[in-house]
């Protein structure tokens, strides 16, 4: 009686541990303490939205440090490294937000890359369509590589 007591419960704990392995989605690896992030500057895209990316990250609590594409060694000291791409619809009436993309690299025991974006790039935009805060798209972007409020709790 013991010994199948011990057993279904060896099995159950063995069921809810690989459950709960199976259905966790796969985050940044987050440190005990404050992670710094380099957003990688791109100058081919709107000023707006490297600050509104810097802000955003800041409010998550992480550190933000701005390097340029081209400085090998700055980025070489990077343990994360966080570059963006936009693409604005512009027309004497309309400037909105038609594409966005995020791609997070984080070095550490296993290089890992970490993709979200936005498309809402069609032929003809429909009135729906309309970002013209591409703010708020973008901070889900953000939402979305860091989910927590603060990462390292």
């Amino acid at each position: 009686m013991r010994l199948k007591t011990v057993l279904t419960l060896t099995a159950c704990i063995a069921a809810v541990s690989l459950a709960g392995c199976a259905n966790a989605p796969h985050r940044p690896n987050w440190r005990t303490e404050p992670a710094t992030v380099c957003l990688v500057d791109n100058p081919q895209v709107r000023p707006q939205v490297f600050l509104t990316l810097r802000r955003a990250l800041m409010d998550k609590g992480l550190t933000v440090r701005r390097v340029q594409a081209g400085d090998v060694q700055a980025l070489a000291q990077c343990k994360q490294t966080l570059r963006y791409e936009a693409v604005f619809a512009s027309s004497s009436s309309l400037s909105a937000l038609r594409y966005a993309k995020l791609e997070l690299s984080e070095v550490g025991r296993h290089n890992n890359v970490y993709t979200v974006q936005w498309d809402e790039r069609r032929e003809r935009p429909t009135l729906l369509d309309n970002v013209s805060d591409a703010s708020v798209e973008i901070r889900e972007l953000v939402d979305q590589l860091y989910p927590t409020e603060i990462p390292w709790e």
